[in-house]
C-alpha cells in the first residue's frame, strides 16, 4: 500500500481546513450557553447530555421530594425501589404533586423508570427547559405543549410511544435525543422541527436492535441541523443521500450498516462534513489478529457486509476497495 495522499484525501483535507468558522462557533456557543451546567472540555462533538457528574450535569440522584436543595437541577430516581406497591405508589404520587411547583428547577433527569404519571406532571413545570428520561412506559407526550420553554429533549427507550407529532409545539427545541421508539420508524415528525441544532435517533442500544426508517428524506427540512446521530437506525429508501442537503451539517454518527456506495457518496458530496466512517477503512485494530500471519494489524473496511482485511494479507483487496471509495466519492464531488 502507498502512503501518498489520493486525490480525494488531498481534496477533502482542504474543505475540512475551509470549513465555516461560524458553523463551529456556533456549536460551541450552544454547549456554552449553559455554561454552569457544562465542564471546560466541552467538545463539538459530544451531545448536550454527555453525562459529566463531577460538575453536577446530572446532580446526585434523590428519590424522595424533601431530598431536593433547592438547585436548578434535579436527578430523580423514585421507581424501581425496594419498597412496597403501595409505598411505591405513594412516592410517585409525591413527585407528581411536588413537581409543577418547583419553580427554581431547569433541568430534569429521571434515570428510573419514568410513568406516564411522572411524565404528565414534568410538563407542568413553568421553568423546564432540559429534560433527560432513561427509559419510560409513557405512550403519550400530549402533556408536553405545556413545556413551552423546553429547548433540550431525550426520551430514552419507549417503544409504545405515539404520536410524536406534539414535538411540534415547542417553538424553543433545539436538541432532541429520541431512543428505542417505533414511531420513529416513520421521520415525517421531524419536518416540523426546524429549530434543531442537534438530533438523535436510534433503535435499542442495549440489545443492539436495529430500527428501520423509509427514508432520511424528513430530515431535509431541517436546515439548522449540524449534529446527527443515527446510530442503530437504518433506512429502506435513498440511503445517506439525503443528508447531503443539509448544508450546515457538521457532526454525523452512523453506524457501518449502510452500503460502502452510499457512504462514499456522501463523503463526496459533503467532505466539510466529519464522519469516522468518511474513509475507506477504519485504523488498524490492535485487539484482533490475523488467522494467517498472526499480525495484529486487521483493519474493517467501510460499507455494509465487508469482511476484516489484514494489512499483511489482504493488501490488494485493501488497494481495491480504497480506489473504489475514492473514485465513487470523487465522482460526487464538486472540485476544490
Amino acid at each position: 500500500m502507498t502512503d501518498n495522499k489520493d486525490e480525494f484525501t488531498l481534496y477533502r483535507e482542504k474543505a475540512i481546513a475551509r470549513q465555516s468558522e461560524g458553523v463551529v462557533q456556533g456549536f460551541m456557543d450552544l454547549m456554552k450557553q449553559e455554561g454552569h451546567l457544562r465542564s471546560e472540555d466541552v467538545k463539538p462533538s459530544h451531545s448536550f447530555w454527555y453525562w459529566r457528574p463531577n460538575n453536577d450535569f446530572p446532580p446526585k440522584s434523590i428519590r424522595y421530594p424533601s431530598d431536593y436543595d433547592g438547585s436548578d437541577r434535579i436527578h430523580i430516581v423514585c421507581t424501581q425501589t425496594e419498597l412496597k406497591p403501595s409505598e411505591q405508589k405513594k412516592l410517585v404520587k409525591a413527585w407528581c404533586e411536588a413537581l409543577p411547583s418547583l419553580d427554581a428547577v431547569e433541568y430534569v433527569w429521571f434515570s428510573s423508570r419514568t410513568t406516564q404519571e411522572l411524565f404528565d406532571a414534568v410538563c407542568d413545570m413553568k421553568s423546564l427547559k432540559g429534560l433527560y428520561i432513561k427509559w419510560s412506559g409513557i405512550t403519550s407526550i400530549d402533556n408536553i405543549v405545556k413545556a413551552k420553554g423546553l429547548k433540550y429533549l431525550h426520551i430514552g427507550s419507549s417503544p409504545s410511544l405515539a404520536p410524536l407529532d406534539p414535538l411540534a409545539q415547542l417553538p424553543n427545541l433545539e436538541w432532541l435525543e429520541l431512543e428505542n421508539i417505533r414511531a420513529c420508524s416513520d421521520l415525517s415528525f421531524a419536518k416540523k422541527l426546524t429549530g434543531l441544532k442537534g438530533l438523535s435517533i436510534a433503535g435499542d442500544g442495549n440489545s443492539i436492535k436495529y430500527l428501520k426508517a423509509k427514508t432520511l428524506e424528513p430530515l431535509t427540512a431541517l436546515q439548522n441541523l449540524y449534529w446527527l446521530s443515527l446510530y442503530t437506525l437504518l433506512v429502506e429508501q435513498d440511503g445517506l443521500a439525503p443528508l447531503a442537503q443539509l448544508k450546515k451539517l457538521k457532526y454525523l454518527f452512523i453506524s457501518n450498516k449502510y452500503k460502502m456506495e452510499d457512504i462514499a457518496a456522501l463523503a463526496g458530496a459533503r467532505p466539510d462534513m466529519e464522519c469516522d466512517l468518511f474513509k475507506p477503512v477504519s485504523g488498524a485494530l490492535n485487539l484482533v489478529t490475523c488467522k494467517k500471519c498472526g499480525e495484529k494489524k486487521m483493519v474493517l473496511p467501510t460499507g455494509k457486509g465487508k469482511p476484516w482485511m489484514c494489512q499483511v494479507c489482504d493488501t490488494k483487496k485493501i488497494e481495491k476497495h480504497t480506489h473504489q471509495f475514492n473514485e465513487i466519492a470523487n465522482s460526487y464531488s464538486n472540485g476544490s
